[in-house]
């Protein structure tokens, strides 16, 4: 493109007074300027003319295995430590969690603690309801469990209701018991040995005694808790001896089983 033409111009120096000439020559136009941008160079790189031709670096295997090891345990090493944080976090909530809970329960214990204090000390500062005379009578008389279950002597309040009721449990397993025995008993046998038949007499006696003054030990307390677990552990091993078989048809096997299970039934007798 055409450059723009060259102009004189003559302004009055503002010191002197005088008019100086001053020849102006304009600069590249708009359109010569945008076309140098386009068609020049670009700066910064080299152009790749010359003798020596451009060879690209060969890459070392040993160099990538090593950076792709260095990266792999970097990312080992981030996720270790987001589970750790993620674990920190859980932690610090359920500590916060459990000094709240212990905080609460703390307050409610001192609260309960509070009323009672202030319940006992106006039990204690009210006036009694009932007079001396009516408290001795109530020790008195017997307690009412045991007039509704067959108790009627006082002397019998050392049985407890919950040894009765254990009674009667104890009781009803005796009863289912004692059928099967008494069967086995008087089943003809000519084959069992005598010192079975010997030891198996003994027990059906002392099963039979046991079974008429059970009641009678349990009310004077005669027998202990100990040998009434005994007696339970007892019934429990004769139901399971007998089973379902037909008694009839194994009288020896029966008999040789009680003895050699060494059920004793001799148990609560008052001592002299």
């Amino acid at each position: 493109m055409p450059r723009a033409a060259t102009f004189t111009v003559a302004p009055r120096n503002a010191a002197t007074g005088e008019r100086e000439e001053w020849d102006i020559r304009p600069t590249q136009s708009l359109e010569d300027r945008i076309s140098d941008a386009v068609s020049a160079p670009k700066r910064g790189k080299k152009s790749r003319q010359g003798n020596k031709p451009y060879h690209k670096k060969v890459v070392d295997p040993e160099e990538v295995r090593r950076v792709n090891h260095e990266a792999a345990l970097e990312d080992i090493r981030r996720k270790k430590l987001q589970k750790l944080l993620r674990q920190r976090e859980k932690l610090e909530a359920r500590i916060q969690q459990q000094s709240l809970d212990e905080l609460i329960a703390k307050a409610a214990a001192e609260r309960v603690a509070r009323e009672r204090n202030a319940k006992t000390l106006a039990e204690r500062l009210a006036p009694p309801t009932k007079s001396l005379m009516e408290r001795v009578e109530e020790l008195r008389i017997p307690a009412e469990w045991i007039t509704q279950r067959g108790i009627p002597n006082p002397k019998h309040v050392a049985c407890t209701e919950k040894k009765w009721d254990w009674y009667l449990q104890i009781d009803k397993k005796m009863d289912a018991a004692h059928p099967k025995l008494s069967k086995l008993w008087k089943s003809d046998d000519y084959t069992t040995q005598a010192p079975i038949i010997e030891k198996f007499t003994r027990l059906v006696v002392d099963f039979d005694d046991l079974s008429e003054h059970l009641e009678e030990r349990v009310r004077l307390d005669s027998i202990r808790n100990e040998e009434l677990r005994q007696l339970e552990k007892y019934l429990k091993r004769v139901q399971g001896i007998f089973g379902e078989l037909e008694i009839p048809k194994h009288v020896t096997y029966l008999k040789q089983q009680l003895v050699y299970s060494k059920v004793n039934f001799d148990l609560g007798k008052p001592k002299l």
